[in-house]
């Protein structure tokens, strides 16, 4: 799906603005995933990512997906997770529209 991509994208290049337009503004717990992101672009130099989808369902303007996640912030230990992921379509592009847990995305502890 184009925007896990996006995002994937939006994360290596360290880009808020990108990463966060892949998702509903509307969205419960967009304030904190954007302090997180924030926080994490401040704190990292380098962060890579992969998404491997383990379900999908749903139809033309909604699905729901489980998303097997890894994300490798500068050289500490990747985090992998199962994140869970709601996704509209809004207009011609898909948005998130519910993103757990958001604290996958809190900045590298020191």
């Amino acid at each position: 799906m184009e925007v896990f991509r996006a995002v994937t994208e939006a994360l290596a290049n360290q880009d808020a603005d990108a990463f966060l337009d892949q998702f509903d503004a509307k969205m419960p717990q967009y304030e904190k995933l954007r302090d997180e992101i924030k926080d994490l672009f401040g704190a990292a130099q380098e962060i890579g990512s992969t998404i491997d989808v383990i379900t999908d369902e749903g139809d033309e303007q909604k699905r729901m997906l489980e998303l097997d996640w890894l994300l490798k912030i500068n050289n500490n230990e990747p985090r992998r997770q199962i994140v869970k992921c709601r996704v509209e379509k809004q207009g011609k592009k898909w948005k998130i529209t519910a993103l757990d847990p958001v604290e996958f995305f809190k900045g590298p502890v020191p």
